[in-house]
């Protein structure tokens, strides 16, 4: 199963700073400080913002943005592990970047220079290079002032080349940001009076094949939380987050047919920037006995004819029961001849925790409350 490069980058850094611990980089402001300038600014304008977003047919999903004035479209990926923002320079005049939408600050009236440069270096040794630069964001009609991001001129990053978006969103914790410079998008939106609450929330509708082509952006990020209400059935179970570095929770329990899995609670983390669940590879590979999965090509294959008899996976969060259905957990990938079907659950090793991809996304609505730091679930329309 393609997956993207963020997705792989992410997925190990989160993975390891979780194990062993790495120190994070921290911004001098308090979870008060952070609150108390929005109660202050909030207006009568603050409310709740919808951003569509484009599914480009390899799992990811981004949204169109605005920077400057005359505003520049560019298409951004959204990413919940990390904070940073970014996008390419016109000044990147690689074979790469040429195939993407590029931010001129000469066009802009709005731009400031901010003449400090910086360089992310990923563990799979991809990297980028730029300088900060501050303009005017527009998000789904909604101006951000003063915002500032990276402007990259040097792209080296596998498979770049084959990605609808152009640059990286973050909607992560500032406790995990390590450039002081590159304000925070969605802290600018709260401490400017943009939205009525400090959370977000992802409603994704399920594909019934994927790969498919790009199509209609029925898929949206809700910036403000009130608006979806109308995403979702009854209300939302809340799990409170363990660190504030991540959207770290605990899953109670997780039960297939009379297996009980995590048995004795476990630690699970979101991932928007992956389709597949990952889990021990005890627990994975149980499951796929269950669901009578076999090796084949490097992916665990089902019979597509059985999929509505595959036994259900039950989730316990919040004391409450989340089911996955076999249609919630095949992946069905159209073919010339006829359908393939593959499990969504990938193991990764013995003790690995959970990380929920977009195929949990999928069944229920998720929001990402940054105030009270916790997670609620409900499930989707």
């Amino acid at each position: 199963m393609f997956r993207l490069f963020v997705g792989i980058v992410i997925l190990s850094v989160l993975i390891n700073a979780e194990l062993r611990r790495i120190p994070s980089y921290k911004i001098n402001f308090t979870r008060r400080l952070f609150f108390s300038d929005r109660r202050q600014n909030s207006t009568k304008h603050a409310g709740v913002i919808t951003l569509p977003l484009h599914y480009d047919g390899n799992n990811a999903y981004y949204g169109i943005i605005t920077i400057g004035t005359p505003p520049q479209k560019l298409n951004v990926l959204i990413d919940i592990t990390f904070p940073n923002f970014w996008v390419p320079s016109r000044k990147c005049s690689s074979n790469i970047c040429s195939l993407h939408n590029r931010y001129d600050h000469t066009k802009s009236s709005t731009y400031i220079s901010n003449n400090e440069s910086f360089s992310i270096i990923y563990e799979n040794k991809d990297n980028i290079t730029g300088y900060f630069s501050t303009d005017v964001v527009n998000i789904a009609g909604t101006t951000v002032s003063n915002q500032t991001f990276g402007e990259v001129y040097a792209i080296e990053m596998i498979r770049f080349d084959n990605v609808e978006f152009d640059g990286i969103l973050g909607m992560g914790f500032s406790s995990i940001h390590r450039f002081s410079q590159m304000s925070l998008v969605f802290k600018n939106m709260v401490e400017l009076g943009l939205l009525s609450r400090p959370v977000f929330g992802f409603y994704l509708k399920r594909h019934v094949f994927f790969r498919m082509n790009p199509s209609k952006p029925n898929n949206k990020l809700i910036l403000g939380g009130l608006a979806g209400r109308k995403l979702y059935k009854g209300k939302l179970t809340y799990v409170d987050v363990i660190r504030e570095t991540v959207w770290k929770f605990t899953v109670d329990q997780i039960e297939i047919e009379d297996a009980v899995l995590c048995m004795d609670g476990c630690q699970a983390v979101f991932d928007t920037l992956t389709l597949k669940i990952t889990g021990p590879s005890p627990d994975i590979a149980n499951i796929h006995r269950l669901i009578g999965a076999t090796y084949s090509e490097g992916e665990m294959i089902v019979d597509c004819e059985k999929i509505s008899n595959l036994p259900y996976i039950y989730f316990f969060l919040g004391g409450k029961l989340f089911e996955l259905k076999g249609e919630d957990y095949i992946i069905k990938l159209k073919q010339i001849n006829k359908p393939k079907c593959i499990s969504a659950f990938k193991s990764e090793n013995m003790e690995a925790m959970w990380i929920f991809g977009n195929v949990f996304l999928h069944r229920y609505y998720v929001e990402f409350d940054m105030e009270s730091y916790r997670v609620g679930f409900a499930p989707a329309i």
